[in-house]
């Protein structure tokens, strides 16, 4: 599901996106694992096609959560005039870092239309720095909803956006996995989402918002809804899962 919010104070505008559709697809290339980074084959391509479409690819991104930065060098490529990483895990981090080195070179890049930050809470941006944030599968996981998008209200300028793409409780599957009897079980878990919400939140191994939840989350945030929409098949992620499914 796909939501668009558009702050009510001062023109701050947010996309946020589900990718659970019950359609089939078999075009990607590769796929990632259960809970793993979603910025492979035609599963990076499909969703920022959506950013694409929206006409979003320009000016400065943040990538809220980025991991090892896959996302924050595609939305380089495809039109950002700069895109800044910011994750909690060093390692990942360091990865990116990594990775952006080797891309400097080899697309004689500028050293600065990539950056990258460790950090948690607060990001080490000035107020009203960016066009755009990018919070791909990240909110669910966060410990504190209010306060990480606060801290994106922050470094919005006036008119920015906030796009986030998140798990649809809708979707029949949960997509991380579960924890049960000290076990974590990272496989697609039937039906868990549509327990109630009281034993899922129990095991489950992230957040997964219906889709009014998730407009409220944002909007009490101060952003106001601009667009709903899915985003990516989730069943092109596994395709073990039964065709008829």
């Amino acid at each position: 599901m796909a939501q668009g919010y558009r702050s009510q104070l001062d023109g701050l505008r947010a996309i946020a996106t589900s990718e659970n559709s019950l359609s089939r697809a078999r075009t990607a290339p590769r796929y990632p694992h259960p809970g793993g980074s979603t910025a492979i084959g035609s599963n990076l391509a499909y969703r920022l096609g959506k950013l694409r479409d929206l006409g979003l690819l320009q000016g400065v991104w943040l990538d809220c959560g980025c991991a090892e930065g896959g996302y924050t060098e595609a939305l380089g490529a495809w039109g950002a005039q700069k895109a800044i990483g910011v994750d909690p895990e060093r390692s990942r981090i360091d990865e990116a870092i990594a990775r952006k080195l080797v891309n400097d070179k080899k697309l004689n890049r500028r050293p600065d239309a990539i950056e990258y930050h460790c950090c948690t809470d607060d990001f080490p941006l000035p107020d009203a720095s960016v066009d755009a944030v990018l919070l791909n599968e990240v909110l669910e996981h966060v410990a504190n909803e209010a306060a990480t998008l606060r801290e994106i209200w922050r470094v919005l300028r006036p008119g920015g956006h906030l796009v986030v793409m998140s798990p649809n409780r809708w979707f029949p599957f949960e997509g991380h996995g579960m924890r049960f009897a000290g076990r974590n079980f990272g496989f697609p878990i039937p039906l868990l989402p549509w327990l109630p919400s009281s034993w899922s939140a129990r095991v489950m191994a992230a957040r997964n918002y219906w889709p009014h939840e998730l407009r409220n989350v944002v909007a009490t945030a101060g952003f106001e809804i601009e667009k709903v929409d899915y985003v990516l098949p989730v069943f092109e992620l596994y395709q073990w899962l039964p065709a008829s499914v």
